[in-house]
C-alpha cells in the first residue's frame, strides 16, 4: 500500500471523491475516468449488482486490489431502500424497525453489518439521521421525530453495524427532514432559523460525533446558515467550517484498512466465543 503522505498532488484530489458507474463492471470509459482520477470511495447500488459471485468480486476489485485500498459503499437502508433485495431475503425499512422498539432496530443493524461483510462493502452510507416529518420526502426512512429519540437509536444501529466492522456515515447534514422535493432532482429549500437547526436538526450529528467517522451532506439550501445566495449547503463553506465534522476521509479512524482490522479483530473474538 502507498504511503498516503506521499502522494501527488493528482492523487490527492482523487481521494477527495466517490464515483459510481452503470452496470455489473465499469465499461473501457468509466475504467479510464476510474483510472485517472483514483477515487478514494466507489459507491455502488442495485444497478452494479447481479449475483453475489459478480459483486464480491467487484468489490473486492476495489477494496484490495489497489495500491490504495478504497471505501466501497452502498446505501443499504432496507424497506424501499434494500438495495440488496436481490441476494437476501428483504429487510424493514429503518422506519420500521425503529418504531418496532430498540431490539428490532439492532436487529437490522447487525443483519446490514452482515450483508455488507459478507458481499465486501467496506462502507455504509447511513444511518439516516434526518427528523422524521409529516410529507417528508424521506419517509420510511428516518429513525425518529425527535433531536434526543433520533440520537439514540441512531447509536443503537451504529453500533450494531460497526461490530461488523463496516464503516458508517450519517446523513444528511444539517438535515433534510423537513424537505418535500426530491434533492436528487431540484434544490429544496430548509427554511429553517440557524438557532433552530442547531438545537433539532443537527443535534443528533453533534450527539453521534464520537461515533460518526463519516457525516454525508445533505444537498438542498439552508438560507439561514448561507451568505453566498441559493446554493446548496455542500458547496458553500460553512460545513468545512464546523470542527465536528470528519475533515479528512483518510483519518487513522476512518479507513478501509481500519474496517479490514476490525473484522479480523472480530472474527477472531467470534471464533474463540463459546
Amino acid at each position: 500500500m502507498k504511503d498516503l503522505s506521499r502522494l501527488a498532488l493528482e492523487e490527492k484530489v482523487g481521494q477527495l471523491f466517490f464515483l459510481g458507474f452503470h452496470g455489473s463492471e465499469p465499461d473501457r470509459e468509466a475504467q479510464e475516468l476510474l483510472d485517472v482520477i483514483k477515487p478514494g470511495g466507489i459507491v455502488l447500488s442495485r444497478r452494479n449488482i447481479e449475483t453475489f459471485d459478480q459483486i464480491t468480486r467487484l468489490t473486492s476489485r476495489f477494496a484490495e486490489s489497489r495500491d490504495i485500498p478504497a471505501f466501497v459503499a452502498i446505501n443499504q437502508e432496507g424497506g424501499a431502500a434494500d438495495r440488496l433485495r436481490q441476494l437476501f431475503a428483504p429487510i424493514p425499512s429503518m422506519s420500521d424497525a425503529a418504531n418496532g422498539g430498540m431490539s428490532q432496530l439492532r436487529r437490522l443493524g447487525r443483519v446490514i453489518g452482515a450483508e455488507l461483510q459478507i458481499t465486501g462493502f467496506n462502507t455504509l452510507f447511513g444511518p439516516v439521521l434526518d427528523l422524521s416529518t409529516p410529507g417528508s420526502i424521506l419517509r420510511g426512512r428516518t429513525l425518529a421525530a425527535s433531536p434526543a429519540a433520533a440520537t439514540r437509536s441512531g447509536s443503537a444501529f451504529i453500533e450494531e453495524v460497526a461490530d461488523s466492522g463496516t464503516i458508517v456515515c450519517g446523513k444528511h447534514f444539517p438535515g433534510l427532514g423537513g424537505v418535500q422535493r426530491d434533492p436528487h432532482f431540484t434544490l429544496p429549500e430548509v427554511d429553517k432559523p440557524k438557532k433552530i437547526l442547531l438545537m433539532e436538526d443537527i443535534a443528533p450529528f453533534v450527539n453521534l460525533f464520537n461515533v460518526l467517522p463519516m457525516i454525508m451532506v445533505g444537498h438542498a439550501y439552508y438560507p439561514s446558515l448561507s451568505d453566498s445566495g441559493r446554493t446548496p449547503g455542500s458547496w458553500t463553506g460553512w460545513p468545512r467550517s464546523v470542527s465536528w465534522l470528519c475533515g479528512s476521509s483518510r483519518s487513522p479512524g476512518c479507513s478501509p484498512r481500519w474496517a479490514s482490522r476490525r473484522r479480523t479483530r472480530k472474527r477472531r473474538t467470534d471464533t474463540a466465543s463459546p
